[in-house]
């Protein structure tokens, strides 16, 4: 069995607690307009032409992003950092793209890592079928459900797909008593009005889960790769949220009881 890997990256320490490893596995059944990682949208490898000038000549390289891996080569890659893992209690997180796009590699690769006492987080859009999410998700230590929106129709207009599926795999998880940490891009013109803040907050509420909500808020760091694979970056003239605005959305979720974090 293999998986198109295209990134791990070691030192880690936004997906998850303590230091990590983070192994970004291809493909992705959403498109949001502010997606950070648009590398990893795609379920095969891909190849980019660089070019750069010197000496007055064009020079030419391409490049192939994604690869093909087993899941013993990647737990070989991931124990390079078991020493940082047992010093902070971090371990390992798969993420993407979105990791259960290749749900039979995802799992193989949690029961391998189970097997190296590797603590394991799945990061998950949750728009994925919910047999094989409640399958794999129970494999996992801890799952990272990013929740965006909860009006479907603003969810397809942002991101391509209704918000549906993703509330009946966050329910599912909240019902199964998975170790769970909630996290919400902060995206001006979608999510960041108090209103919708607020209507979030109670749904999470309405589940009966009241755990730790991370917000995320949005940036314009990915620019540069959008650039380089010759794709449209149709958020560039859209302002990251202000540190006011942060606060304001923290304190909507810390009233309502959550424990909030700003980042990770």
């Amino acid at each position: 069995m293999k998986g198109c890997v295209f990134d791990i990256r070691h030192y880690s320490v936004h997906d998850g607690p303590g230091i990590r490893t983070s192994v970004f596995l291809k493909g992705c059944p959403l498109r949001c307009r502010w997606c950070h990682n648009p590398e990893g949208l795609e379920p095969e490898p891909v190849q980019v032409c660089r070019e750069r000038q010197a000496g007055g000549k064009t020079i030419r390289n391409t490049e192939t992003i994604g690869k093909s891996m087993t899941p013993d080569e990647v737990v070989k890659e991931v124990l390079k950092s078991r020493i940082f893992f047992e010093e902070s209690e971090g371990g390992v997180t798969f993420t993407g793209g979105e990791p259960l796009m290749q749900p039979e590699f995802t799992e193989a690769c949690l029961l391998l890592m189970k097997q190296e006492h590797i603590h394991t987080a799945l990061d998950t859009c949750g728009y994925v079928s919910p047999d094989n999410f409640i399958r794999i998700a129970a494999r996992a230590d801890l799952i990272l459900f990013d929740l965006k929106h909860c009006d479907s129709g603003i969810h397809q207009q942002f991101t391509g797909v209704p918000a549906g599926l993703v509330l009946t795999n966050l329910r599912a998880s909240i019902e199964a008593g998975f170790p769970l940490i909630v996290r919400i891009p902060l995206i001006p013109v979608f999510n960041l009005s108090t209103d919708t803040l607020i209507s979030m907050a109670g749904y999470l509420r309405e589940t009966g889960w009241s755990g730790r909500v991370n917000l995320l808020p949005y940036h314009h760091i990915a620019i540069h790769k959008y650039e380089k694979l010759g794709m449209d970056y149709g958020m560039k003239n859209i302002r990251p949220p202000s540190a006011a605005e942060v606060e304001q959305a923290a304190k909507i979720f810390r009233e309502r009881g959550f424990v909030v974090n700003i980042g990770g």
